[in-house]
């Protein structure tokens, strides 16, 4: 019997967090299963392997990415009409296929379907995916309860994630598939922009339910510099900001047009808060990175029940934790107390706690918040750095994680080697520069030189 939907599930590594996606969809003749092994190292084979004729496996030799495994594991796909594509970091909840499913039947012009996807804590995780007014694609109302209003409305999107997506697959082979020159990270975003520019609609079903528990795979950011310069060149100049559309249609944002300007806002307290001056930032500043801290304590607990077997201090959570507090360490030898310290933070707000210094992200928004993008050059790069000395910044802490900004911003580099002083810290962990003649080091072992 020809089924009308194949379930296609890349996987690298992980092998215990597969078994357990793979166990919500066994027991039904309705749906071809295809896992298709990204050239894993664990014992990701052996499990595969158990669930002997219940799936269909196509295996990779060589790591070839999330867009490549997707299209390879849509071309093995037995089904004429619909493909879903499912992270192996989820659990689908009961009738979320038969809604994705039913949806694409009543809505023939949608070619893709995205579903609900809750966090652990059944809070929002992606509800949609919106253009944002810099022209960055964003997950709307992630964090918001799992049944408001506003989540539970199917409508149409420009960008739903690949995490959990139904495509029809005449369309979808149409397109070319996944573009495979992204590496983990906005091939979701290019396919659905590329079929709206073909006609074809993308669309958010509320009904479809699934568990994600996002990004448990190693390396799942490691190429985000190339993707966001790939999708800067290709779709900025040619997407069309709409978040402030969806915010104003469920009533999150209402604007009061009565008598002369200036106009009356009125904003949700779920959605945004206004910045008058008068808010106590460092309080807002310490629950928000509190929640961080928690979210990614949940985030490892589960990784760590998960992963039977695995070693804990092999987990890629807790190098990361391990190089925050190598990085807190480097920077009590070297830097003053009370001095400011511009962070390449990935907006990650504990990276910002450091001992007796205040920190700011870099680069940033007007308001002080991450940026939520990289430069697009150097000489981008360059400029906000001297806005931000200018503001008081007076050093510049790279972690180990974005060293290759000194390899990819050649002129960023040559910058700092003219303007700065390597004051400390190692590639490994981190290096700290001295942004102005008043950013001396508390040590006088000064680096000469960077190795990356």
């Amino acid at each position: 019997m020809q089924r009308s939907t194949s379930i296609v599930i890349p996987v690298f590594n992980q092998a215990a967090v597969t078994a357990r996606c793979l166990c919500t969809l066994l027991g039904r003749d309705d749906r071809e299963i295809i896992v298709v092994d990204d050239a894993s190292t664990d014992s990701t084979r052996q499990v595969l392997d158990g669930f002997g004729d219940q799936i269909k496996v196509v295996r990779h030799e060589n790591n070839r990415g999330f867009a490549s495994a997707c299209n390879d594991g849509a071309a093995a796909a037995s089904a004429s009409e619909y493909v879903v594509f499912l992270n192996n970091d989820t659990l689908p909840q009961p009738g979320w296929l038969e809604s994705l499913v039913r949806y694409a039947d009543e809505h023939r012009q949608a070619a893709v379907v995205g579903a609900r996807l809750l966090f652990p804590n059944k809070t929002i995780q992606h509800a949609g995916v919106v253009i944002c007014q810099d022209r960055y694609p964003r997950h709307i109302y992630t964090g918001f309860p799992s049944e408001h209003p506003s989540v539970k409305k199917s409508r149409r999107f420009q960008i739903v994630t690949a995490a959990c997506m139904l495509v029809r697959r005449a369309i979808f082979e149409e397109a070319g598939g996944f573009d495979t020159a992204f590496r983990n990270g906005f091939e979701d975003v290019d396919l659905c922009l590329r079929l709206g520019e073909r006609g074809h609609e993308v669309h958010y079903c509320a009904g479809s339910v699934v568990q994600h528990l996002e990004s448990v795979s190693p390396g799942r950011f490691r190429n985000d510099h190339d993707n966001v310069t790939r999708y800067r060149q290709r779709w900025f100049d040619r997407v069309r900001p709409d978040d402030i559309d969806y915010y104003v249609q469920d009533e999150l944002l209402r604007l009061n047009y009565e008598g002369r300007f200036p106009i009356d806002i009125e904003v949700s307290p779920l959605l945004a808060a206004i910045d008058s001056g008068a808010r106590n930032s460092d309080l807002e500043r310490v629950l928000q990175e509190r929640s961080r801290e928690v979210a990614d304590l949940q985030r490892e607990n589960t990784r760590l029940s998960l992963e039977l077997g695995k070693r804990a201090e092999d987990s890629p959570e807790l190098r990361y934790q391990k190089m925050r507090r190598q990085i807190r360490e480097a920077v009590q030898e070297v830097v003053p107390a009370g001095a400011t310290v511009l962070v390449i933070s990935k907006g990650d707000g504990a990276l910002l706690e450091l001992p007796g210094c205040r920190a700011w992200h870099f680069p940033q928004s007007a308001r002080g918040a991450y940026a939520g993008h990289h430069p697009a050059n150097s000489a981008e790069a360059i400029a906000h750095l001297e806005a931000l000395s200018a503001k008081g910044g007076e050093y510049l802490l790279i972690p180990a994680t974005s060293c290759w900004w000194l390899g990819h911003y050649a002129g960023f580099q040559r910058y700092l080697d003219a303007h700065g002083l390597l004051l400390g810290g190692a590639s490994d962990t981190c290096l700290i520069y001295g942004l102005s003649k008043n950013a001396n080091p508390k040590v006088k072992n000064v680096h000469k030189q960077v190795t990356t």
